[in-house]
């Protein structure tokens, strides 16, 4: 059957599934910036051959809902919920072939995640790349999908969303800050 034949069925091929995200461009960044840069340098980093991680250290979150409060708002609008908290924060960075290898944020009340991108170069980085919970049923693989971000690009996502960053080859710092969110309906 050619498409002309289809079109008398008025039909066409829909998803059956979505993951919906929100990117968004950081209000007032240059500002913000500074204010992460001051907070990370209060941070311990740890040793990590793979990634250097604040994780582990104590929680940044009521100055990140501080900073991110505008873009919090239009998000939680945007999802349709009544409120939010941020559960847990911290940065990272890499540079000379460091990565972040796949990994989710998933756990008891969390419902989203957050990446800020802080020192970006995208001639030099690669974004975050995020993995297809499903399998691709054509051609039996997973999708991937790596938004085009920039200093300053916000991205929220699903928490149980598997994602990577792939290895910084250059020297010039990756950094980023990232938290969890628990949301209400």
């Amino acid at each position: 059957m050619s498409l002309d034949q289809a079109s008398k069925f008025n039909s066409e091929i829909k998803s059956l599934f979505t993951i919906p995200y929100l990117q968004l461009n950081v209000n007032g960044w240059e500002n913000k910036k500074k204010k992460l840069l001051e907070l990370m340098d209060k941070c311990d980093f740890g040793v990590n051959p793979l990634i250097r991680t604040s994780f582990f250290n104590e929680p940044i979150n009521d100055s990140i809902e501080l900073i991110f409060e505008e873009e919090l708002e239009y998000m939680k609008k945007s999802f349709g919920f009544v409120d939010y908290h941020v559960e847990q924060s911290w940065f990272q960075e890499q540079t000379g072939n460091m990565f972040h290898p796949m990994h989710d944020h998933s756990g008891p009340n969390l419902m989203m995640s957050s990446i800020c991108y802080i020192d970006f170069d995208p001639f030099t980085h690669t974004s975050t790349q995020f993995i297809s919970p499903f399998v691709d049923s054509l051609s039996s693989s997973y999708n991937y999908f790596m938004p085009e971000v920039s200093e300053g690009t916000i991205i929220f996502f699903p928490s149980n969303i598997i994602h990577q960053s792939l290895p910084n080859i250059s020297d010039k710092l990756r950094r980023i800050v990232s938290f969890n969110l628990n949301l209400k309906k």
